[in-house]
């Protein structure tokens, strides 16, 4: 992945197919543990999208 002046540029692809994937384990009855690491995985994607789209006033 390329680095952008605020960190890491986020693929659009990848960022499809990890979002199907947590929207997947909502789904599917998986252990508390992968849950939770699908979670944190949200979160880091939103911080990425955030930090890519820069302040918002």
């Amino acid at each position: 992945m390329a680095n952008s002046e605020s960190g890491p540029v986020v693929d659009p692809e990848l960022d499809k197919a990890l979002s199907e994937l947590l929207a997947q384990t909502e789904k599917e009855p998986i252990s508390p543990r992968l849950r939770e690491l699908a979670k944190r995985l949200e979160s880091a994607l939103d911080d990425a999208r955030q930090r890519r789209s820069g302040p918002t006033r």
